[in-house]
């Protein structure tokens, strides 16, 4: 799961945001992931290959509803990796916060 991106105004348009999710992508790909998930604004992140999860049969926990569902995406490392996962993100890390 990466975490929103986020990058203060005073630097946004810069391509900070597209070079921090390249680097995590390659990260994951390095660590042989299936896929990354990420929850966020899909006119953002679609650009850069990521889906609904909803498409993968990968759902927020019903504690955390999205307003959105399609704010919950995914993006597969390579083509197919994602095929037969499925389930739901928890977000159990959050409870004690």
């Amino acid at each position: 799961m990466l975490a929103p991106v986020a990058v203060h105004a005073d630097y946004c348009r810069q391509g900070i945001g597209q070079a921090m999710l390249h680097l995590g992508v390659e990260l994951v790909k390095k660590l042989d992931y299936k896929g990354l998930t990420v929850e966020g604004n899909p006119q953002f992140y679609n650009r850069f290959g990521y889906r609904t999860s909803a498409n993968y049969g990968i759902y927020a926990t019903s504690g955390f509803p999205l307003e959105n569902p399609d704010c919950m995406m995914c993006q597969e490392t390579t083509p197919g990796s994602l095929e037969g996962v499925h389930g739901y993100i928890v977000y159990d890390m959050y409870k004690n916060a």
